[in-house]
């Protein structure tokens, strides 16, 4: 294989909303994804494991498994990644011919402590090996969902895991039934609440979100809405002493901070620090929108018809709408940003717009949807300088 590895993650969360684990998804520039014919296909494997299964948690790095879908032929070819057991848990594609022999392999990983993970409608041979058992929660009713985790469970220490959740409302649901842990896309989305009106705290930071972006933004009408946010100021004054920006002095006020860091980068900081204060929300919420809004960023970088700055805008208020519980297109009313933004992630077809598609569906792992606007090299160098970047603003932050 010559061509890039396109690669993406989506989290897999307990019912408390931490991260499990993380689903990694890739394919090479053939469109190929795990197959012998993926040419050093353990090599890349463990190269996204090591780099890709990693949360920031309280200011440090910590590794989760990866959940990988694999071919069994893998099994015959010697290419499963050579990495310790707890990092990896292998998914058994939904539709393996599960012959003898490849029975007898997988026997052989489960005995030698490989966790697996099957689908509820694979081979039944396959369930007593399996470590987790996965149920495409579209495909069925509240009652045979409950129904399929009694049976799953009662075959052992099953971990029972929802497959393809896309709401809060089926989160719960599927909580309620009896499952442990959950994929899908619903935790970037809003949990709307009919009449909800946004606290004290939240407003303060829609108008600073707006304010740091508005073009006639001063230093002044900048300063006077931080601090109406004792918090924001402390962390903004901490950000500025911190080694990534001292100098020769400490910065003591808010006034000092602008002056410091200049107005373009304070928009970015300021929009990241009110991001991380709602802590409401999963953290993996916080860390997708920034790695939306970096690789925004980075893609433009290299385009003259869009601005870097308001990439990276648009790509953070695309999931803004799931972090204050309210719908994308009333938030948009209430935010005096750029008109230009509001069309890109109401989904126009502007230039910006056609750059925060490419990178919604890039990090959706819907290669298939993105446009022909950058190369493949192009939008997996920046996926991974986001991805880094992301994490390291979350240490820096917390």
């Amino acid at each position: 294989m010559n061509g890039p590895i396109l690669f993406a993650r989506q989290p897999i969360f307990d019912t408390e909303l931490n991260t499990y684990a993380y689903q990694l998804l890739y394919r090479d520039n053939e469109g190929t994804g795990p197959d012998p014919e993926f040419d050093g296909v353990a090599a890349t494997t463990q190269v996204l494991v090591n780099a890709f299964s990693n949360l920031c948690e309280t200011g440090q790095n910590k590794f989760l498994p990866a959940y990988i879908n694999f071919n069994a032929e893998w099994l015959f070819d010697g290419l499963l990644p050579s990495v310790p057991l707890e990092t990896l848990i292998l998914e058994v594609e939904r539709d393996e011919d599960i012959t003898d022999s490849v029975l007898e392999q997988l026997t052989e990983l489960s005995d030698a402590g490989y966790r697996l993970s099957v689908s509820a409608d694979s081979d039944a041979r396959l369930h007593p090996l399996a470590t987790i058992i996965t149920i495409d929660i579209q495909k069925y009713s509240a009652e045979d969902l409950k129904t399929y985790c009694h049976q799953f469970k009662a075959l052992g220490n099953k971990v029972i895991l929802a497959d393809k959740v896309e709401t809060y409302n089926e989160f719960q649901l599927c909580r309620t039934a009896g499952c442990d842990l959950f994929l899908g896309y619903f935790f970037a989305r809003p949990q709307l609440v009919k009449g909800k009106k946004l606290a004290r705290n939240e407003l303060v930071m829609l108008q600073l979100i707006g304010e740091v972006h508005n073009p006639d933004a001063s230093p002044e009408s900048i300063e006077s809405l931080i601090q109406k946010d004792p918090q924001l100021v402390t962390a903004l004054l901490r950000l500025v002493n911190s080694a990534a920006f001292k100098g020769n002095r400490s910065i003591a006020s808010i006034a000092e901070a602008i002056v410091v860091l200049g107005l373009i980068e304070l928009r970015k900081w300021v929009l990241i620090l009110s991001l991380t204060r709602n802590e409401q929300v999963p953290d993996e919420l916080i860390h997708s929108l920034l790695l939306k809004g970096r690789m925004c960023q980075i893609l433009a970088e290299g385009d003259d018809e869009i601005d870097p700055s308001t990439a990276f805008m648009s790509g953070i208020l695309s999931g803004i709408d799931a972090l204050f519980s309210i719908p994308q297109k009333e938030l948009m009313e209430q935010l005096p940003i750029e008109f230009e933004i509001k069309r890109a992630v109401a989904g126009a077809r502007n230039a910006l717009g056609l750059l925060l598609h490419d990178v919604l569906a890039y990090n959706r792992g819907e290669w298939e949807a993105v446009s022909d606007e950058y190369t493949q090299q192009q939008l997996s160098l920046a996926y991974t300088e986001a991805h880094s970047w992301s994490n390291e603003a979350l240490k820096g932050l917390s």
